[in-house]
């Protein structure tokens, strides 16, 4: 089958911009959400090496929706300038990626997204996976149109797409118009609750059908709550209209084989110098990064910390500091089966501590470490970390347990370990990307 990637385009910078603490270059020009797309791109997409990537961004400006109702989206709070001064960028890079982009006027990318899925879906070699989070495209899917929720790693299919709302896929726009939605002020019936939405649709199919019915003697409602949806019913034909997708988008000249995707020529040497450029030097491929994966290079030597007399001048160290940078080495990368093999500890450039524990060179026990680890938590101090929620699990854990010593993988240590400040403190690129 042919694995056909729809991203929506407005919906992923806007997640990579509010998912990623605001950081900048040296020169102070934010990239947070141009480093998010930056990472998708040469990451996830690469690995997952789909054989079509389309990427479709709203166009400027009002569309047919406005005409209906002005105050569509009209709460919608105004882009934020910080994520407005990224967008030239990140269309810049998409481009020098080899990515065309796809925006038609005067249309939503969620019509355009909806015209090529139902164009696409009836060729049952295709496979489409809308990349989107947007609540009314899961009314395309079928079992072979599916929503990807990249956040969550999750799939839905026409199966999914019901469990998830309680209705079929097709019947997710009659439920939309029921139910207010606040993202696009798209009105609905006021404070009715989703539960009843449901119950409606399941007996009824689609809003034309509910109030066909509304007034038979055994209709599913009734009192206060069969009142507010009469009171309210020109409201849910006007949101079933805000909602329901357009099918019939103008695509002029499309042709799928434009968007024919090599993931070869995603790692060009225009995209390896943007990122130089904008010092994304953790996204650099492996043979761009030798450099920086080399201590003698950096000038910068790492401070093993194998006995109990050195791990307490470390910790009189950090104590006296106002923010260190922390990470552990471990056995897994399951929680519950990790035991940490050591400790790296970033006080600044120049102070880069290795804590050994199960390494075949000298060690400090077990004891000593977790003294020592417990001690570091009770300071008033920051700490930084990359993935920090699973570094604090595991010391938990560590702190509480009294497991059996485990071998250090061969391919773990200091040098694996601190090369993942290289990246964040790289000496090029900047600290607060890990906050």
């Amino acid at each position: 089958m042919k694995k056909i990637y729809l991203i929506d385009g407005n919906s992923f910078i806007y997640r990579m911009f509010f998912a990623l603490p605001e950081f900048s270059t040296k020169d102070g020009v934010i990239v947070n959400a141009l480093f998010g797309m930056a990472k998708f791109f040469v990451g996830q997409i690469v690995k997952e090496n789909p054989d079509y990537v389309i990427f479709i961004k709203d166009a400027k400006g009002d569309n047919f929706r406005h005409q209906i109702y002005p105050e569509y989206k009209a709460t919608r709070e105004r882009m934020p300038d910080n994520l407005r001064s990224q967008i030239e960028l990140i269309e810049e890079m998409i481009v020098k990626m080899w990515f065309p982009i796809v925006e038609i006027p005067n249309c939503e990318a969620d019509d355009v997204i909806a015209t090529l899925a139902k164009s696409l879906w009836i060729d049952t070699n295709n496979e489409v996976f809308i990349l989107s989070w947007d609540k009314d495209l899961y009314s395309l899917t079928t079992q072979n149109v599916k929503i990807y929720d990249t956040m969550k790693a999750k799939i839905y299919d026409d199966i999914e797409a019901e469990k998830k709302f309680g209705v079929p896929s097709p019947n997710i726009i009659d439920y939309l118009a029921i139910v207010w939605d606040s993202a696009d002020n798209i009105p609905g019936v006021a404070w009715f609750w989703p539960k009843k939405a449901v119950d409606l649709i399941q007996k009824y199919g689609t809003v034309e059908e509910i109030f066909a019915h509304i007034d038979d003697e055994d209709f599913i409602l009734n009192g206060k709550t069969l009142e507010k949806l009469k009171e309210w019913k020109e409201n849910a034909f006007l949101s079933k209209k805000l909602a329901t997708l357009k099918i019939d988008v103008e695509l002029d000249n499309f042709h799928l084989d434009t968007y024919f995707f090599e993931k070869e020529q995603v790692k060009n040497n225009e995209v390896k110098e943007f990122f130089k450029k904008y010092e994304f030097f953790s996204l650099l491929w492996q043979e761009d990064q030798k450099e920086l994966q080399t201590w003698k290079d950096l000038k910068k030597e790492v401070h093993f910390v194998t006995n109990k007399n050195s791990l307490d001048n470390l910790f009189q160290k950090i104590s006296t500091q106002k923010e260190i940078i922390l990470d552990t080495e471990t056995t897994s990368l399951t929680i519950q089966d990790a035991d940490i093999t050591g400790v790296s500890i970033c006080i600044w450039e120049d102070e880069l501590y290795y804590v050994n524990h199960l390494h075949e060179w000298e060690k400090i026990s077990r004891e000593d470490v977790q003294n020592f680890l417990k001690n570091v938590l009770e300071l008033d101090i920051l700490i930084i970390g990359h993935n920090i929620k699973y570094d604090l699990e595991v010391i938990d854990i560590f702190l509480q347990n009294n497991f059996a010593l485990k071998k250090a993988p061969e391919n773990s240590g200091a040098q694996m370990s601190f090369a993942l400040w290289t990246d964040f403190m790289g000496w090029k690129g900047p600290l607060n990307e890990v906050l």
